[in-house]
Formats: structure tokens, C-alpha cells, sequence
């Protein structure tokens, strides 16, 4: 405004990131801009990959007050979608039970299910399901939506997918039922890629698996890259078996996670991590 109060064109503004999270890439355009006739002038903050506040000095030499006028702005991680493993009775491919327990009705024993020439389940087997083995099929499915927004990335028919993965030239299961993780690569044309160079075992010490520090998992929540890693699931008999996870970001000194099994929010309730496996997002934004 003039001293009369009135609109002022033509004053020339300088815009500038202040502060933003360190190597996030911010960028401010223009960097130079001038006012209308209605005396507004505006420049466009555009964030970078990391979270946290992004902060913009506007300023104003031709001012004698007002000058510098600051905004800020805070980016935050995108939710991962939670998918729950009992949602989806299909059938987990590769995998079959021995038989099933006449008290308690569940499955047991886990072997290579026997399959016809072409390549289906026998009648006489008793596959698992997803809701039964699909841990680790379901967390590949947050990750997978988190980063590409596909419908496929619904477990069940990333089950399907995976089935039938090798009418596209590429592994999704392997004979024991566990997933090829790196499976996403081809899924998604390379737009979201697993970082096998980075994937972490706990060290096999006399047939006995040793945990990892959860503060591997830092660098990728730093990030917002949601991590997937297994622990242990203790069930209400008091056995035990192994559990896959998304750790989705930091809460205080807990971590939140999305658990396909429904049982917890935060990675303390199940104790220490044995194996992380990351994603990272070719397509620009948050990796």
C-alpha cells in the first residue's frame, strides 16, 4: 500500500527459502516478482523429498516496514494404506498344509503343494490362504500402494499376479511360498524398485536367528520411505512364528507399523526386528 493506503503496483519482491530440511531440494519460483494493480505479488514453493518445515522469506527493499514477511510450510510422510491379511481367503500359491488338526481345526505343516500339468492345485490338497500366509504378500501390498496407487496393489490380486508371474517372463513365489520381493520391479515397469543391496538378516547363530538394531530402519523413515520387517508373532498357545510388518514412521521412541495380522500399531509390541526389506520410489517425491 501507499501511505494513503491504496494499492501499489509495480514494487518488486524478493522471495527466498529460508530453512528446509537438509538436502530436501526445495525450490521457490519466481525468485523475483512485482506487484499489480491490486498491490499483491506471489511466488509458488514447491517442496522437496523430505519432511518436516520449509520456510520462505518474502522481502521488500522499497518498504519501510512489513519487510521481511515470512511463511512456512510443513511437509508431512503420505499415509500407507493398511490391508489385513484375513480380508482375503484366496488361495497363497505354493504352499500346502500337511493336514489339519481334528481338535482345533486349524492347518498344519507346511510342504510344496502338488499341482496337475497345468500347474493347478490338486483337489485332494489343503492349500493355505492369504489370510493364513500372507504376511509378507499383504505388506508388499501397503508398500507397493503407498508408492503406485494401483488397484492390482490389493493383495489379493497381487496374489494373482504373482501366481501367474511367470506368463511375463518374471519369479513371484518361490517353491516354499515365500515372495520374490523384488517382484515390484517388473510389476510396476521399474517405478517403484527394491533395494536388494540394502535388504538386512539378522546373522544365524546355532539355528538361531539374531536381531537387528531398529535404528537401521531410520534412514528410510527419514525419508518416508516405509520399511517392511519380520519379527516374531507370538500366538495365543504360546507358540511362535515368523511375522512380517510396514513400519511406517516414528512415534516419540516407538515406531508405528501397519500390521497385516491387525494386532498391533507400534513395532515395542512385538520386540525386536530380524530382517528389513526397503523400497524406493523412482518417480520423483518422497523416496
Amino acid at each position: 500500500m501507499d501511505t494513503s493506503g491504496n494499492p501499489e503496483a509495480g514494487i518488486g519482491i524478493g522471495w527466498q527459502i529460508a530453512a528446509e530440511p537438509q538436502g530436501a531440494g526445495a525450490s521457490v519460483t519466481p525468485t523475483n516478482s512485482a506487484t499489480s494493480s491490486d498491490g499483491l505479488a506471489s511466488s509458488t514453493l514447491k517442496l522437496g523429498s523430505l519432511p518436516g518445515d520449509y520456510t520462505v522469506n518474502a522481502t521488500c527493499s522499497a518498504c519501510t516496514e512489513g519487510s521481511p514477511q515470512t511463511f512456512t510450510a510443513m511437509a508431512k510422510c503420505p499415509d500407507v494404506p493398511q490391508y489385513y491379511q484375513d480380508d482375503y481367503s484366496d488361495d497363497y500359491d505354493g504352499i500346502c498344509a500337511i493336514g489339519i488338526d481334528p481338535n482345533t481345526k486349524k492347518k498344519y505343516g507346511v510342504k510344496p503343494c502338488e499341482k496337475d500339468a497345468q500347474g493347478n492345485v490338486l483337489s485332494t490338497e489343503i492349500p493355505y490362504t492369504i489370510a493364513d500366509k500372507g504376511c509378507a504378500l499383504t505388506s508388499m501390498g501397503m508398500v507397493l500402494d503407498r508408492y503406485d496407487k494401483n488397484p492390482i496393489n490389493l493383495p489379493s490380486l497381487l496374489n494373482t499376479t504373482l501366481k501367474y508371474s511367470y506368463l511375463f517372463k518374471f519369479k513371484g513365489y518361490k517353491e516354499d511360498g515365500a515372495v520374490y520381493w523384488d517382484a515390484v520391479n517388473y510389476i510396476t515397469g521399474g517405478q517403484v524398485k527394491f533395494k536388494d543391496e540394502e535388504a538386512l538378516d539378522g546373522h544365524w547363530i546355532n539355528n538361531v536367528q539374531q536381531s537387528l538394531s531398529k535404528s537401521e530402519i531410520d534412514q528410510y523413515l527419514d525419508k518416508c520411505s516405509p520399511v517392511v520387517v519380520k519379527v516374531k508373532r507370538i500366538r495365543k498357545d504360546g507358540s511362535w512364528g515368523w511375522h512380517w510388518v510396514v513400519v511406517t514412521g516414528k512415534s516419540e521412541t516407538d515406531y508405528k507399523i501397519n500390521d497385516p495380522a491387525g494386532d498391533y500399531n507400534f513395532l515395542s509390541q512385538y520386540g525386536d526386528i530380524y530382517s528389513i526389506r526397503a523400497y524406493e520410489n523412482q518417480g520423483g517425491g518422497c523416496k
